[in-house]
């Protein structure tokens, strides 16, 4: 992570000088395609607009699919289309707004920039060493978090566009509506079950796992890939605690995860918690875990 961050501010220095050359002479998204911009830093946040504002704005999404936001540096192109945006929705901790959201306020002091984070409460990170990494950051694999989201959302939006006012908060009504009966059969799956723990690459589910009860036990520490004691650490917690689930982050390698997985006879299951469809996602990983949970007890 520390080489990440490395190269990411070089390529920060090396991108800024030529970025009011892109902006005078890109064509501007708003008019191209008669839409009012709304940008976000990670897909589902798109998935969580389009729930409530419908088609009436175009959403950028500054970190594409397939990449990380613990390690992805925009490039010229989407800086420069940040002019059209009517208002940037960070998600609220992640490494890619801690590098760049203060950059792209130096760039655009007039930038909108909502915190979806602000009325959340938060899970204090206890690695944290600045004031950047104070709390965890996946707060949208949290039904409880993203409905939260949605009503920020919604009166952003009720803001910026008050002749939509109404259509915006029937449209997160139901939304909210949605998000609850997601949050009730993800209870229901894990009632009654044995076993609440699982080891896990990159601590992506601290909220998920807080809201249902279950215990998340990480093997990469502050974006550090995890030394041989740390692994030796969790086969023990594993062997002692009877934790055969093991989950690992799609954009991740698994073969730490694996040397585990080999060693306690552990299943490897794999989630995406940058997926666009979050309700879609956040079942499946409710699925695979909670059957994966059960099966250590059968």
């Amino acid at each position: 992570m520390a080489r990440y961050k490395r190269e990411s501010l070089i390529r920060k220095f090396l991108i800024i000088p030529v970025l009011f050359i892109l902006i005078a002479s890109c064509n501007p998204i708003r008019e191209q395609n008669g839409k009012p911009v709304i940008t976000v830093s990670i897909m589902p946040q798109k998935f969580f607009i389009e729930k409530i504002a419908g088609d009436k704005f175009l959403i950028n999404v500054m970190v594409p699919p397939g990449a990380s936001h613990e390690n992805y540096d925009p490039t010229p192109g989407q800086i420069a289309a940040l002019s059209n945006t009517t208002v940037y929705f960070r998600i609220g901790n992640i490494e890619f707004e801690n590098i760049w959201i203060n950059k792209f306020s130096d760039i655009y002091p007039n930038l909108n920039i909502v915190d979806l984070s602000t009325h959340l409460q938060l899970i204090r990170n206890p690695n944290a060493h600045d004031n950047h990494a104070q709390s965890e950051p996946h707060t949208w694999m949290s039904p409880a978090n993203v409905e939260i989201m949605a009503k920020d959302i919604y009166e952003t939006l009720a803001v910026i566009d008050r002749e939509n006012e109404n259509y915006y908060k029937l449209r997160c009504d139901s939304y909210i509506a949605e998000i609850d009966s997601i949050n009730e059969i993800i209870k229901s799956k894990f009632q009654n079950i044995k076993s609440s723990g699982f080891i896990i690459y990159h601590p992506a589910l601290t909220y998920y796992a807080r809201d249902y009860g279950l215990n998340q036990y990480p093997l990469e520490i502050e974006g550090k890939s995890p030394s041989a004691f740390i692994i030796r650490q969790l086969i023990e917690i594993s062997r002692k605690e009877n934790i055969r689930t093991i989950v690992v982050q799609k954009q991740f390698d698994q073969s730490k995860a694996q040397i585990i997985a080999d060693e306690t006879g552990g299943k490897i299951i794999s989630i995406d918690p940058l997926d666009y469809n979050w309700s879609s996602q956040i079942l499946e990983i409710t699925d695979k875990l909670s059957s994966s949970l059960k099966a250590e007890h059968l």
